[in-house]
């Protein structure tokens, strides 16, 4: 069977983070397509054909994933913080960073603007090591607040969630 340009875009973002819940997938699909409408049914039909021609591919009512792939909390997080930074268009991502990065992501306006996605809550954190990276970073934790006293560098930021799921962000 051959897939859409949409259910390759589909499939290469499943590869990259391997479990991810439907509005976050619809989403970055109506981002890089948006010259024309996603609907939930035009995903749901994408969705669907994209399974049967791509065995590995699971679905359930909130989530698509490949194989046994396991949620990954903090990263399903970090696409959340990508996609309202990115207004629902970010123009690349990628998941191949060291601990404490979780997500790298541009944005193209009137320049190509880079950013990160790290977390304090992880137990080898280093400051120094995301210090390193390009562009800004924003940090993430488990408990959704910013730990008390938490200082933080020029181009550095912490996203904290709010109630409903979107974050509020807050620079030095």
């Amino acid at each position: 069977m051959l897939l859409s340009i949409q259910q390759k875009y589909i499939l290469e973002a499943l590869r990259k983070l391997g479990y991810i819940p439907r509005r976050q997938l619809q989403m970055l699909v109506q981002g890089k397509f948006s010259e024309i409408r996603i609907s939930g049914q035009r995903m749901e039909a994408m969705l669907r054909q994209l399974r049967y021609a791509v065995g590995d591919v699971r679905l359930d009512a909130g989530a698509v994933w490949l194989g046994d792939t396991q949620p990954d909390f903090r990263r399903l997080e970090a696409v959340d913080v990508m996609l309202e930074l990115a207004e629902g268009h970010p123009q690349d991502f990628s998941v191949r960073c060291q601990s404490p990065e979780l997500l790298r992501f541009s944005l193209e306006g009137s320049s190509l603007r880079l950013f990160t996605v790290a977390t304090l809550s992880d137990p080898l954190h280093s400051s120094a090591q995301a210090r390193g990276s390009p562009g800004r970073t924003v940090w993430i934790s488990d408990s959704g607040a910013a730990p008390s006293g938490l200082t933080l560098p020029p181009k550095h930021f912490f996203a904290a969630r709010q109630p409903d799921g979107s974050h509020r962000f807050y620079g030095s």
